[in-house]
């Protein structure tokens, strides 16, 4: 009879998969690397992720659903402006937290071993995509693939997180013209 799962050993494994991967990359990092980090027999890995792609898999899904978890009480009923700041602040809240985490989602996107179910909308992404629909509505962008606006917003994100992490004095500021920069440019408002 095999012994059952343990919830903390499989978080173990993907925490310590995360870290490896920030500092080793996705590609070049073995499962005995994540095991020794770890703190688990490299057999013991595999009682958990049947291979490498699943574990990739598993640990882009349970990212995806930190971000959604984190979104915490969304203003629904609120302004689109309202929401996407919501967003906004919510994803760089998440990546000053642990900068580590945006290169490792990236290389996951890029490895190629995602499963296409993994791509599937989370309620970050739902919410993005609302509020961007809701703003653009009355600007030269409402015809934009909303697909591109979002990837847009990934990456501003992306590059304002680097800045702050590089410049935490400057962390408000940053956030606010960061921000403003997305909106200005989707709605061709101000505030």
């Amino acid at each position: 009879m095999s012994r059952p799962k343990s919830d903390s050993k499989r978080k173990a494994i993907l925490d310590a998969a995360m870290r490896v991967f920030a500092d080793q990359g996705v590609t070049n990092t073995p499962t005995s690397a994540i095991s020794k980090a770890a703190g688990v027999a490299e057999g013991s890995l595999f009682t958990y992720f049947k291979t490498k792609a699943e574990l990739l898999n598993e640990l882009y899904l349970e990212m995806r659903q930190d971000f959604d978890r984190q979104l915490g009480e969304f203003p629904f009923g609120t302004d689109a402006r309202v929401r996407l700041r919501h967003v906004w602040d919510t994803f760089l809240d998440i990546g000053i937290a642990n900068p580590k985490r945006i290169p490792v989602m990236r290389q996951l996107r890029a490895s190629g071993k995602l499963m296409k179910d993994n791509e599937k909308a989370g309620r970050m992404v739902i919410e993005t995509l609302n509020a961007m629909r809701d703003a653009t509505s009355n600007s030269e962008f409402h015809d934009a693939p909303l697909e591109l606006l979002v990837l847009l917003l990934r990456a501003h994100g992306e590059a304002t997180i680097e800045y702050i992490v590089a410049h935490p004095e400057e962390e408000a500021l940053s956030r606010e013209l960061g921000f403003d920069l997305i909106w200005n440019g989707m709605t061709g408002q101000t505030k």
